[in-house]
């Protein structure tokens, strides 16, 4: 049987290479993936080994803590250091800092593209056995005016020592003489970013202001078990919130710090796999329904000669698993392609991420053939199985068919799904926000199941009424009528476009909705305020800024906001300080209840999403819990949800008491009536010629800036559309072909009668715009109904406007419907050259 199989295969090489190109694109990415985190995770196994103290104690919270912008505070002091030093089995307890949000310049004076990474800057350590970098060559820093700096960034940006570096830090900015070049970090949160070292004294000036540390490196003594003395520091710290980690778990952290930088390419990858292998499915479900009914009187001859049911359905069995393991052979040799690209592109751009030769993993070989074959063999067992029950006489009959199934009960399973999708949905528009969202995705499901199982009985009438406008000549009616003819073949082929146009136009819906919610909470939420200062990285600066604007000739106000991260209970929220004023003029809130004025009484003002979420009323009480403590705060106004200030709001006093930093992380700035806002813009700029990648925008270009990460989303998706695109065209060519083959003699009755070659084609493009115009519209309609649906349900949670772009939607029908054509080329070019009397004779 599997000779058989193998045979079958050789003797129809198309139909084997377009499900092959399926299996190899899903199993590509999905190997390309597991290749890359396998390949990242050796690397940086390898390289952390060995780089840090054996113990490492900081404040950073644990998974039901909260944690501050940058995941700690520096709020440990010399006095800890000194304790931990004082516990058995401690030879040295080194205080160091170490905090992201400064900006290294380059020599033309603009921040270094840092390709997603966070610069950090670090005190040099008093014991160079427990830092996180070692010395390449030069001399330690000594006072404001000497920095180092490490060997990557160096070498990228051509600095040398003894030349000048100027450096933006949360405090200040400053221009420093270059003397040592380091080590990029290996481990710990800062692994591979770029990394500027001042000594301890000038590091806690320029990066805190203050006195204070973020970590401190302990040395075990040697022969000392360094769990045991790892409890024991624990034990002397007691209860506060501090953490104490061995170098295993520090290097695990650093791993997933990076993980969570890179990985990215893997979701995407894994995204790809999953739509190119569920879409294959339908090809390869379709391919081998047509080949049991082409091939059903040879099929019935092997069972007239002696071979048993569950031989026959082997032999279709056999040639789902030839092509699944060639096309996850291929998969397997693509994904490594893939990662190698991807490793090729940040050797490119010379970051400094560890580097190891590609790991390819039992793991990954064997998952990649388990997820091939089982798909290819899932898809193709019901075309088996209706092949192993053709009875044998069937062989004696030239016009026998494998008989088709009643769709009553397609229609009665899909029905329920339907059913059940309805149900879903309105517990989700009951439920609202994350609940309801996910709710609406099983729901989303559900009907894309129902869809597809009573498909066939809406293409019977759909495609009569896609194709109306085509007029009623030979060629149009024949086409439509191919389509109609085998309806399970027609929706079958569609599915696969209307699940990836579902898809991708439910995210097109919620994405312009995004875009447009973003619009309005600008317009509606900034008020008098003409500029808003933000920095392009989006972390926090120096309160120097604001003072400097504030100085300027024409500036009526400066308001501030700075941003802590929280836990009231166990949900994450985030903190905002805000300045007096802000919440009256520069940004407009519409106060439910309570009052904003009693900000500056130590109360806290609460968004309604987040005060129906924690259950939370005027006069009640918020724990929060940050890592200076936990503080129950009265609640003294409820506002309605706003985008610009969609958090827990406290006065800046009060941020600063619960531990909040002392960098803003947004300007408002007022303009005085009368003045000229273009020199008054101007005029800022030059107080912050120091600060380049702060950006002073109107309310225009900071929605524009908002909108970016949106952009972004929409370039993902309009890749999944062509990925889509690609595996529907196989779809319809797939189908066109066989459908030619299996049409041979009625192709050549045709031509006998008198129909030309431009005919023939007219007839199958008219076939294929059909399917394809199918699926869009079906894929259109669902993904703009949730896409829709989402927007409602998530409208008290940021997703205010809903957007429905028409011209996109419009687009894509008109792409579907060239894919069509484009998908009828070679088919009917095949068909046109038929040899008539070949084709008449054919059996």
């Amino acid at each position: 049987m599997l000779k058989l199989g193998l045979r079958s295969v050789l003797a129809h090489r198309l139909r084997f290479v377009l499900c092959t190109v399926a299996v190899l694109l899903g199993i590509g990415f999905v190997s390309g993936a597991m290749i890359f985190t396998d390949t990242l995770s050796a690397a940086l196994k390898k390289n952390f080994a060995g780089s840090t103290a054996d113990l490492t104690v900081t404040t950073a919270p644990g998974p039901n803590d909260p944690g501050t912008e940058d995941g700690r505070t520096a709020t440990l002091t010399s006095d800890i250091a000194h304790r931990i030093a004082t516990v058995p089995g401690v030879a040295s307890a080194d205080a160091q800092l170490l905090l992201p949000g400064i900006e290294i310049l380059g020599k033309d004076g603009k921040p270094i593209e840092n390709y997603g990474l966070q610069a950090y800057a670090a005190s040099w350590p008093h014991d160079q056995a427990g830092a996180p970098f070692t010395v390449v060559q030069g001399k330690p820093p000594w006072g404001q005016g000497q920095v180092s700096l490490d060997q990557t960034t160096a070498r990228r940006e051509g600095y040398e020592l003894g030349q000048e570096v100027k450096i933006v830090t949360p405090a200040k900015s400053v221009t420093a003489t270059l003397t040592a070049i380091t080590t990029p970090a290996l481990a710990g949160e800062a692994a591979g970013a770029p990394l500027v070292a001042f000594d301890p004294a000038s590091a806690q000036l320029l990066l805190l202001g203050k006195a204070g540390w973020t970590s401190i490196a302990v040395s075990v003594q040697p022969g000392q078990d360094h769990e045991a003395v790892r409890q024991a520091v624990a034990n002397e710290l007691g209860s506060g919130p501090y953490t104490v980690r061995t170098a295993a778990q520090v290097s695990a952290d650093g791993k997933n710090a990076l993980d969570d930088v890179f990985g990215g390419f893997s979701t995407v990858l894994i995204l790809f796999a999953a739509l190119a292998l569920f879409v294959g499915a339908f090809l390869i479900v379709n391919t081998f329904a047509m080949v049991v009914a082409q091939r059903s009187r040879e099929l019935a001859m092997l069972r007239a000669i002696g071979a048993s049911r569950s031989q026959v359905t082997g032999t279709v069995l056999a040639e789902a698993v030839v092509i699944g393991a060639v096309g996850s052979t291929a998969g397997l040799v693509l994904g490594i392609a893939v990662a190698g690209g991807i490793q090729l592109f940040y050797q490119t751009l010379d970051l400094a991420i560890p580097s190891a030769n590609l790991q390819i993993g039992a793991a990954t070989v064997i998952a990649s053939y388990v997820l091939g074959i089982g798909i290819t063999l899932a898809a193709a067992y019901p075309a088996a199985r209706r092949a192993g029950k053709l009875p044998p006489v069937a062989a004696m009959r030239e016009d026998h068919t494998v008989p088709e199934r009643s769709l009553v009960v397609r229609l009665v399973l899909g029905g329920f799904l339907l059913l059940m999708a309805l149900m879903l949905i309105a517990i989700a528009l009951a439920a609202r926000g994350l609940p309801g969202t996910v709710l609406l995705a099983f729901g989303a499901a559900l009907t894309l199941l129902g869809i597809v199982l009573i498909s066939p009985l809406i293409s019977r009438y759909a495609v009569r009424w896609l194709m109306a406008p085509f007029g009623r000549r030979a060629p149009v009616t024949l086409g439509r009528r191919n389509a109609e003819r085998n309806p399970r073949r027609t929706s079958a082929t569609a599915s696969a476009l209307m699940i990836s146009l579902a898809l991708v136009s439910g995210l097109v819906v919620i994405a312009a909705s995004a875009k447009a919610s973003v619009d309005k909470g600008i317009s509606d939420a900034i008020g008098t305020a003409e500029f808003v200062v933000v920095n392009e990285g989006g972390g926090g600066f120096s309160p120097q800024v604001g003072d400097r604007i504030a100085a300027v000739p024409g500036i009526a106000g400066v308001h501030r906001i700075r941003q802590l991260p929280a836990r009231a209970g166990k949900t994450p929220v985030a903190v905002s300080g805000v300045s007096d004023d802000t919440l009256k003029g520069p940004i407009t809130v519409a106060v439910d209840e309570g009052s904003v004025d009693r900000l500056g009484q130590g109360e806290v003002v609460v968004p309604r999403n987040l005060a129906n979420e924690l259950k939370l009323s005027v006069g009640g009480k918020l724990e929060l819990t940050t890592t200076s403590g936990t503080r129950s705060l009265p609640v003294g106004a409820v506002i309605a949800t706003n985008r610009q200030v969609d958090a827990v709001l406290v006065s800046l006093g009060t941020f600063a008491e619960i531990g909040g930093p002392g960098t803003d992380r947004t300007l408002y700035v007022d303009v005085a009536e009368g003045t000229d806002l273009g020199q008054v813009r101007q005029a800022v700029l030059d107080r912050l010629t120091d600060y380049p990648s702060l950006l002073v925008r109107d309310q225009q270009a900071y929605a524009a800036g908002e909108r970016a990460p949106i952009n972004a989303i929409l370039g993902v998706v309009g890749a999944l559309l062509g990925l889509a695109i690609l595996i529907a065209l196989l779809g319809i060519v797939n189908t066109l072909a066989l459908g030619v083959v299996e049409r041979t003699r009625e192709i050549g009755l045709l031509r006998a009668i008198g129909m030309d070659g431009p005919q023939l084609r007219r007839m199958l493009q008219v076939e294929s715009i059909a399917i394809a115009v199918l699926g869009a519209l079906l894929g259109l309609v669902i993904g703009v109904l949730f896409g829709s649906m989402v927007q409602k349900v998530m409208s008290d949670d940021g997703l205010a406007v809903l957007d429905i772009p028409v011209l996109q939607l419009l687009l894509a029908v008109l792409v579907a419907a060239a894919v069509g054509v484009l998908a009828a080329i070679w088919p009917s070019r095949r068909a046109a050259r038929l040899d008539v009397l070949r084709a008449i004779s054919t059996e």
